[in-house]
């Protein structure tokens, strides 16, 4: 089923706007006129501007895995993940116009609560492949609050002048290790990191700076 018409333009002028301004300076006013709709059908179909933002980052997540699996295929779920949060990450951070935003909305906490609710799954899936014990209260805590923690402490203590010995390059690979350095071996995920690194930069290079138009509608159809 087709979305509403409405529906898709306020989520394209919400992305627009949070592209050339950020998520802070970003408000739902400024988006239901730039939309041409009343304030009343904007929070109808999205409740507030942190679900906007939220379905905003998303669409970018799912953007960056989809051209990860184009330009650099990786057969193992391991080394697809890895990958794809890498470039991600480094996507958001420095390759491309969503900088401001990404800061933003760590600053804001704006994707966590979503992160509650609809926990990564990666950690089941290497759990039937690696043979580790599967529990849900150490996915939980390795598979969501780790990872976007680290994120968010490393991104954003950076930007206020700590870790000044990591380099913006090495946030990425701390990330991972945090999460599956309690259910790996060390070999294996060396491996997978040292693939990410040398992909990450190709994958990188052939990104356009912001999301296509064509593929944030398809994304939203799907949604």
């Amino acid at each position: 089923m087709e979305k509403n018409d409405k529906y898709k333009d306020i989520f394209c002028i919400s992305h627009q706007l949070f592209l050339s301004q950020g998520y802070e300076a970003t408000t739902i006013r400024q988006i239901s006129e730039q939309a041409g709709v009343s304030l009343g059908l904007t929070n109808h179909f999205f409740h507030s501007k942190e679900t906007l933002a939220g379905l905003v980052l998303d669409m970018i997540a799912a953007y960056t895995a989809l051209f990860c699996s184009v330009t650099h295929p990786c057969p193992q779920p391991l080394h697809r993940h890895v990958l794809a949060a890498r470039v991600r990450i480094l996507y958001l951070l420095k390759a491309s116009s969503y900088r401001r935003f990404y800061l933003d909305t760590l600053e804001h906490d704006v994707l966590f609560p979503k992160l509650k609710k609809t926990p990564s799954r990666i950690l089941c899936q290497l759990a039937d492949l690696y043979h580790f014990p599967a529990d849900d209260d150490l996915f939980l805590l390795y598979g969501t609050y780790v990872p976007y923690h680290y994120e968010k402490t490393l991104i954003l203590g950076k930007e206020s002048g700590l870790f000044s010995s990591i380099l913006p390059e090495e946030i990425p690979d701390y990330i991972t290790i945090g999460v599956f350095e309690h259910f790996l071996e060390h070999a294996i995920l060396s491996e997978a990191l040292l693939e990410a690194r040398q992909a990450a930069d190709t994958v990188l290079s052939r990104m356009p700076s912001k999301v296509p138009d064509d593929f944030l509608l398809n994304y939203l159809r799907e949604q």
